[in-house]
């Protein structure tokens, strides 16, 4: 249908209505589809990032303890050997 004949018709304020009900419509389909797509886009990306950061901070908890052993297995021969040289 012609948009002059609408207003011919049914007047401007109608059309005018008929405008916005379809530019909500428009925006509202925009909102649900695309802008919901790439603000799950976005999430699975951040997400994947997360788990990146939290394995790494396991790796290096782990690492952290083995070192740690390490330092405690020196200390404990280093005060042994001192140990020794005093008696």
């Amino acid at each position: 249908m012609d948009v002059f004949a609408i207003i011919e018709k049914f007047g401007i304020p109608v059309a005018v209505a008929m405008a916005f009900g379809f530019f909500i419509w428009k925006q509202n389909h925009f909102i649900q589809n695309t802008l919901m797509e790439e603000l799950e886009e976005s999430f699975k990306r951040l997400e994947g990032i997360i788990i990146q950061l939290i394995n790494q901070q396991k790796k290096m908890q782990i690492e952290q303890k083995g070192i740690e052993k390490s330092f405690n297995a020196i200390v404990k021969i280093i005060s042994q050997l001192m140990k020794k040289e005093q008696k």
